[in-house]
């Protein structure tokens, strides 16, 4: 809308935007004033490189096997590249929260799951006790020995698309741009960016949607203006 008052699509009022002075290279950038970055819940981090450990939870359940118990859990066969026969383990049981065990995986079994391909963990507890009956439900919590030095930011500032995965960088002055990405591993909250930001730059971890969805607008009025635009005139309206 040109002018302000109620969406005609919801009862809510409209929200002014401004064009900017000087757009950067590509996607279009959004300017969002700073009270209204408090009422989305706007929230920013940096992308930093660390020690990125390779760590998932896998949900199974309890059962005895010649005197030992044994956890059993099913894992995404995508997931399951890096685990490796020997490997330590952290066993934790629903029914007796807030304690852990210590185990070792025993090895990977192939099982082919309704939907999907999956494999099962079979991960052997190294202290168990007279609390830990069979069928209790547990999560298994699998670390790999060794750590990779990555360019990492928090998973949940990832926007994931049909065809493409992006990040919103932010710029000066409240303003934002996406920015397409690279995605590679997952570390556990973090996940690993391959390309497309750099260390020390800063990305939106909450409220990135909607600005996205905002400069996805702007693109596609961009296009739909340029050969209208090139179009001769014919002295018609429609």
């Amino acid at each position: 809308s040109d002018r302000p008052g109620k969406s005609p699509f919801m009862d809510m009022e409209l929200v002014p935007v401004y064009e900017d002075g000087a757009q950067t290279a590509g996607p279009p950038v959004v300017t969002v004033r700073p009270e209204l970055q408090q009422s989305l819940g706007v929230r920013t981090a940096a992308v930093t490189r660390g020690t990125a450990v390779r760590s998932l939870t896998a949900h199974g359940y309890l059962f005895r096997q010649n005197g030992a118990i044994v956890a059993l859990a099913d894992i995404f066969e995508r997931n399951s590249g890096w685990l490796k026969s020997g490997q330590r383990a952290e066993v934790r049981v629903a029914e007796l929260a807030g304690q852990r065990w210590d185990g070792v995986l025993e090895r990977i079994e192939s099982d082919q799951d309704i939907g999907g391909r999956s494999v099962k963990a079979r991960v052997r507890l190294l202290n168990p006790d007279a609390r830990l009956q069979a069928n209790m439900s547990a999560d298994v919590i699998l670390t790999a020995p060794g750590a990779t030095r990555a360019l990492l930011v928090p998973r949940e500032a990832l926007i994931h698309t049909g065809h493409r995965s992006a990040l919103i960088r932010v710029l000066d002055d409240g303003r934002f741009q996406p920015v397409e990405v690279i995605a590679g591993e997952e570390f556990g909250d973090m996940t690993e960016i391959r390309s497309g930001v750099k260390e020390g730059e800063r990305i939106v971890v909450s409220g990135q949607f909607l600005i996205d969805s905002e400069s996805s607008v702007r693109e596609s009025l961009k296009r739909m203006e340029a050969p209208a635009d090139a179009a001769p005139h014919t002295g018609q309206h429609h």
